[in-house]
């Protein structure tokens, strides 16, 4: 009865009954299936009380036994290859009555190839735990088959092993314990057991989020629909982020270091809309999420000048002005402020951008009209006015007992109120005159403004 199992590589079991009661089992394999040399060992090995003889014949090698010739069993043949490349030694088992009962081909490699430099990256850029993938790029070479691993492991890894390289050539390894810098030496070894140069690699153990993780639109409300959102957090290491919710194209994460600015259209239609923006590190640790509110509103316009306090009229000419328009750090923004101002380094010309200028009113009393227009580069964006009243007065027209007092046309004012005459006057609105039977001497305006407060005026008739 004859009976041939295989075991892994070139190692082969074999089970042979001979006519007798003796029985055992035998088996050979070669010491390496690969060398680096013209070397080698085939190792036979019997268990049992059965007494085969075998022998060895092919071409390309020598051995330190006859070839061709039925011999005792021995545990070691040594074998020397006429050249590296590719030998197949033919051996025959015998029973102790010397019938053969099996033949097979073992086939030895031998080179004297050396494993490539690794140039190995990991699965993500950084580990938010201890597990991470060492991918192995297939360029290695299809005789490369293991890779050393050595530095910061797991503590009893960290000395180094091999690790078989799977089919899909990624190599799950156990980072040591604790965040920081993981500094690890890899070399591959081949199939004839040579080692290839080491080479040194990192990757960052990161277990924290980012911290003051933020994202400010340029304005929280918008006339086009698109929007510009500034993203940034403090992080040790690249970042990514990624915006949801009611925009018109939801973008897959990229990558960024400390500040980004991300310009998105909303979805269509005018309304308010709701965005979410994610941040996160390259271990994979996620910032809060950050929710911002947009309206979109045809309507709008994205700057606006006003006067100092809010002021609506002054008796000085000269006056600050407060410019301010919808922007981010970086932009280059630049104004030309225009009107009835005197023409001075900081009008009737382009400057940048300041939120506060000093100016100087025409001289004549009135109405007086700053006019302030914004620009993007070289694109103007927009174009806005603000108004004061500058001197209020009021003024008689007439010389008899009845006369006509002209009041001042104050932008803000509610109503006013006129004495000195006999006709009543309390808190009426605006006329450009009002006829008044002299009854002092002197007709009193008292301006009722739209803040609350009030600015009186005289004049003697």
């Amino acid at each position: 009865m004859l009976l041939r199992l295989f075991t892994l590589g070139f190692a082969l079991v074999l089970s042979a009954c001979g006519s007798g009661s003796n029985t055992g089992l035998i088996k050979y394999y070669l010491e390496r299936e690969a060398t680096a040399t013209t070397t080698n060992v085939l190792r036979l090995e019997i268990l049992g009380d059965f007494k085969p003889k075998f022998s060895l014949s092919g071409t390309g090698f020598v051995a330190d036994v006859p070839l061709d010739t039925v011999l005792d069993v021995r545990e070691a043949i040594a074998l020397t290859a006429d050249q590296f490349g590719e030998v197949t030694l033919t051996i025959t088992l015998y029973q102790e009555n010397g019938k053969a009962y099996l033949q097979d081909k073992i086939v030895w490699k031998s080179s004297p190839e050396v494993p490539p430099e690794p140039e190995p990256y990991f699965s993500e850029d950084a580990s938010a735990d201890a597990w991470v993938y060492l991918v192995l790029p297939s360029t290695r070479g299809s005789n490369v088959r293991e890779v050393w691993v050595e530095g910061d492991l797991e503590a009893s890894l960290s000395a180094g092993q091999y690790y078989d390289i799977p089919g899909d050539d990624q190599v799950l390894i156990q980072l040591s314990e604790g965040d920081g810098i993981k500094n690890l030496k890899v070399k591959y070894r081949n199939i004839f057991g040579t080692d290839g140069p080491v080479m040194e690699t990192q990757i960052a153990r990161k277990s924290q989020p980012p911290t003051e993780c933020s994202a400010s639109p340029v304005a929280l409300t918008t006339a086009t629909g698109y929007v510009r959102i500034r993203i940034q957090a403090v992080n040790d290491g690249p970042l990514a982020f990624r915006v949801e919710g009611d925009v018109e194209t939801v973008k897959e994460y990229r990558s960024f270091e400390e500040a980004t600015v991300e310009a998105l259209m909303l979805s269509p239609g005018e309304g308010t809309k709701s965005l979410t923006v994610k941040i996160r590190d390259a271990a994979g640790n996620f910032c809060e999420d950050i929710p911002l509110t947009i309206s979109y509103d045809r309507s709008y316009v994205p700057g606006s000048v006003a006067f100092q306090n809010q002021a609506l009229w002054t008796d000085e000419p000269d006056v600050v002005i407060l410019p301010q328009f919808d922007y981010l750090p970086g932009d280059n923004v630049s104004m030309f402020i225009s009107g009835n101002v005197v023409a001075s380094e900081s009008t009737f010309q382009w400057v940048p951008y300041s939120d506060s200028v000093n100016v100087t009113l025409t001289p004549t009393n009135g109405t007086r009209h700053v006019i302030v227009q914004y620009r993007k580069d070289e694109t103007l964006m927009a174009e806005v006015t603000a108004s004061i009243f500058l001197k209020p007065y009021v003024s008689i027209n007439g010389s008899g007992a009845t006369v006509s007092v002209i009041p001042s046309n104050i932008i803000g004012a509610q109503s006013l109120t006129l004495t000195g005459c006999v006709e009543p006057y309390v808190e009426v609105p605006y006329a450009t005159s009002y006829s008044c039977t002299k009854a002092a001497t002197e007709a009193i305006i008292t301006y009722h403004l739209t803040d609350g407060s009030t600015v009186t005026r005289s004049a003697a008739f």
